[in-house]
């Protein structure tokens, strides 16, 4: 019965109008505010200076990131295939705009990674799905609130058609894995810590008197909270020549999901107001235990992006609520001396930030993370 109630829902919108995101504005303004800042309304690679440089370096006239990028496009597969280049219609203006989004009633899983069927382009008052109980009526789009077999948005499910894996198309090679620890979705809840709750109501005038909402930033790695909360950092003085370092994974899935990240442990040894000891002296890839990081390479050995790589250079991760403790051997420690040891994640890391030539503040930014002392 349920089946055959979503499969009408499916034919009633045929041809559905679309709403762009700044259309919400009249009903849901903070929502609409809070998108706006959100890596789903700035995916598009007008916006996304990274997403712009790796685009003309691999994939100069085809467009297959398009799919997640700019999946509002009404012609993407046009754009996918290269027959037509992305531009500045408000369509893909809107990035992942918040019509897709409450349009998907399915995820397609697949080998190279997943996708979604939506309503987004099928007739009459477009349909919204949602989360919320009981939702309002509206002059601009029908609402619903699935049946609990269907509904994606309450268990997170509706996030792995991007954001479940990925591999390249020339070799197989994996770039990026998320999903082996939410088949189940029994550790974990994308939604429910990326859309923390806030109070008040969903909409303007809130007429069913709500007393929470979902934020709709779909905050991360360039949150400073949300990195304050991703791992937790404990030092032991195992002996005079020792020290261990305990990382835990705090977060439902593994510390690392995108590949051009870079997340790593600073740990230094103080004494006297002077650093006598360090984990690493240039690079934090010379500690391969504390730096979390993927890197590609070609059947050459020579390092490359992504989608020409044939193996993995180096490759460091955590797994979802898992620890991992590093034991140091350090110069004889003394009374006095100060131990600390600190969190750093950076949105892109810095060396292909430097190859690319990036200039966006938001993707150099150094953020600091959980930071413990050890004071002998």
């Amino acid at each position: 019965m349920k089946f055959i109630l979503l499969s009408i829902l499916l034919l009633v919108s045929i041809n559905a109008t679309y709403l762009d995101s700044k259309s919400c504005a009249e009903c849901h303004d903070t929502i609409y505010e809070e998108h706006m800042l959100s890596q789903h309304a700035n995916s598009s690679l007008f916006q996304d200076e990274f997403h712009r440089k790796m685009k003309e370096l691999n994939f100069p006239t085809t467009y297959k990131c398009s799919v997640c990028h700019i999946p509002a496009a009404n012609n993407l597969d046009k754009i996918v295939s290269g027959k037509y280049q992305p531009s500045k219609t408000i369509r893909q203006l809107d990035g992942v705009s918040c019509l897709y989004c409450h349009s998907i009633v399915a995820v397609r899983k697949s080998h190279r990674q997943n996708g979604y069927r939506t309503t987004m382009n099928r007739g009459g008052i477009p349909i919204m799905y949602g989360n919320t109980p009981d939702p309002e009526e509206s002059n601009k789009h029908k609402n619903l609130t699935l049946p609990k077999r269907f509904n994606l948005f309450a268990n997170s499910k509706v996030c792995m058609g991007c954001h479940s894996h990925k591999r390249n198309d020339s070799h197989d090679v994996e770039v990026c894995q998320i999903s082996q620890n939410l088949d189940n979705f029994k550790q974990t809840d994308c939604i429910g810590c990326h859309m923390p709750k806030y109070e008040g109501g969903n909409t303007k005038i809130n007429r069913r008197a709500r007393e929470k909402y979902a934020n709709h930033e779909f905050l991360g790695i360039r949150s400073e909270d949300m990195v304050k909360k991703a791992v937790k950092l404990s030092l032991k003085e195992i002996d005079n020549n020792h020290i261990e370092l305990t990382i835990k994974n705090k977060m439902g899935h593994q510390v690392l999901l995108q590949p051009m990240r870079l997340k790593y442990v600073k740990t230094t040894i103080v004494r006297d107001g002077k650093v006598i000891w360090q984990n690493f002296k240039k690079s934090p890839y010379e500690d391969k235990e504390a730096t979390f990081s993927k890197l590609f390479i070609d059947e050459n050995g020579k390092q490359v992006y992504p989608p020409k790589a044939s193996g993995i250079k180096y490759y460091t991760n955590l797994d979802t609520y898992k620890s991992k403790n590093i034991i140091y051997k350090v110069p004889s420690l003394q009374k006095g001396d100060m131990i600390q040891s600190t969190w750093i994640s950076y949105p892109v890391r810095p060396s292909l930030a430097k190859e690319l030539d990036l200039h966006d503040e938001d993707l150099l930014k150094k953020y600091i993370g959980d930071s413990v002392k050890l004071n002998l």
